[in-house]
């Protein structure tokens, strides 16, 4: 029996692909909740249609563009990218480093002369182990990693921005040429950079029908509301809540890796290796707040499909209107609003009698709400854990964990499991990848 623990869209991957690899070999995937996705899912309410914070496909390999295409057919989209960035009571497009226009002249002055001033420095390399703030000035200049860099991501972290390294982002950042800058200081709008210009969307139903078709592919396979207790790696056995055990020869998991590790006993350690649960113990991550509004106004924002807010007034780092993206997501006359904020891991959501007012006196106060807009619903939910903290140590524990657990037979994939930033193509292709794995060893 092949086990996988988790019914997001890493694990049903993995099982989507071993039924083609090994379809004579058991397999089964257990997913604690009532429905699958992780947290690929979506929700609906009062007539809204709410994702679990923008879940947007950035869509690359070939086999996963196929894959997708499959399983979605004539319902998937595809949609150019429109984002902005709120700063000093301007609308900026994306990215901010490109498209300076609209700030105070003495700024988009200083932001000129660092940026040249910064291309006198070597580019980092790509696997950005050094402190996120002091990589931001090596790569943009002062101006520009004050101005925004460094703020947005403290607001989404939660964390100083030299406490963490730029191993998450320094692929995917774009740094633009001196002629882009230029330009874009200059109102020349610089479009397409980035990973994500484009990105595919279906038609209606949210990004939760894209694990509901896959859902739907492995349903013999698919074992919902089965919460992991406990796994015991010398015996093979996972253990289940509601007391149920199941043995494996072979084990997939996309669980959080702390929470794979603090769950986990057998796993064998040597003379001056760390116990699983220390591991655990010392990985870090941030929770985020989503706050998830319907407003009674049509084509908020002007049709942006989402803005950034790196400055410190506002309780918020990003809003999102995914009705902007898929008019489905709303009643007629109505938007769908989604508000991200970094939120402290392992607390609940505050009430929604002071969430709300705080949130609406920040969008009014950036001209996104009107006194006079009502709010028709509005729901808060706590993602956690939402990002990896790459502290300098996440790293080095990340793969001796990782190879402790293939030692073991445990294969841990996909955003969380892996312990890693990750996108949704990411976590189709881990899961293939670990199809592809388990057939090679099968084979051997």
């Amino acid at each position: 029996m092949i086990l996988i623990l988790g019914g997001g869209l890493a694990g049903m991957s993995t099982a989507y692909h071993l039924r083609r690899r090994l379809p004579g070999r058991p397999r089964l995937v257990l997913e604690r909740e009532p429905t699958p996705g992780g947290l690929c899912r979506s929700r609906v309410k009062n007539g809204f249609t709410f994702d679990y914070t923008g879940h947007y496909l950035h869509l690359r390999d070939p086999g996963t563009i196929a894959l997708v295409g499959d399983l979605l057919g004539d319902e998937l989209v595809e949609i150019d990218r429109r984002s902005e960035i709120h700063c000093r009571g301007a609308r900026l497009p994306f990215p901010f480093q490109a498209n300076l226009h609209g700030l105070p002249h003495d700024l988009v002055a200083r932001c000129l002369i660092d940026f040249v001033n910064a291309r006198d420095e070597a580019m980092p390399d790509r696997e950005g182990r050094m402190p996120f703030g002091d990589w931001a000035r090596q790569v943009f200049g002062d101006a520009i990693a004050e101005t925004f860099m460094i703020p947005y991501n403290t607001k989404q972290f939660g964390v100083a921005a030299n406490e963490i390294t730029a191993e998450w982002v320094a692929w995917a950042v774009p740094r633009p040429d001196l002629a882009q800058v230029v330009g874009g200081a200059l109102g020349l709008r610089n479009e397409g950079l980035g990973y994500n210009p484009r990105f595919r969307y279906p038609r209606g139903g949210g990004i939760g029908r894209l694990p509901a078709a896959l859902a739907g592919r492995i349903a013999e396979d698919l074992q919902l509301d089965a919460e992991v207790e406990a796994i015991d790696a010398q015996r093979r056995e996972v253990r289940l809540t509601d007391g149920r055990t199941h043995r494996y020869s072979q084990l997939v998991s996309t669980l959080p890796l702390p929470r794979l590790l603090e769950r986990l006993t057998g796993l064998e350690t040597r003379d001056g290796e760390l116990e699983a649960g220390e591991i655990a113990a010392r990985l870090r991550w941030s929770a985020v707040l989503d706050l998830q509004m319907g407003v009674a106004r049509p084509d908020f924002a002007e049709g942006v499909h989402w803005i950034y807010f790196p400055e410190l007034e506002y309780p918020f780092y990003r809003v999102g209107i995914p009705s902007n993206v898929c008019p489905a997501m709303a009643p007629p006359g109505c938007s769908a609003v989604s508000v991200e904020i970094c939120h402290r891991p392992g607390t609940p959501p505050p009430p929604l009698e002071e969430l709300v007012p705080l949130v609406r006196e920040g969008l009014e106060r950036a001209g996104m709400l009107d006194a006079g807009d009502e709010i028709v619903a509005a729901e808060a939910i706590v993602i956690d854990p939402a990002y990896v903290l790459f502290d300098e140590q996440c790293t080095t524990l990340v793969e001796e964990a990782l190879r402790r657990l293939e030692n073991a037979g445990i294969l841990s994939i996909g955003r969380f499991g892996a312990w890693t930033y990750s996108y949704m193509e990411r976590a189709l292709i881990d899961g293939k990848e670990a199809a592809t794995k388990l057939a090679s060893v099968s084979v051997a």
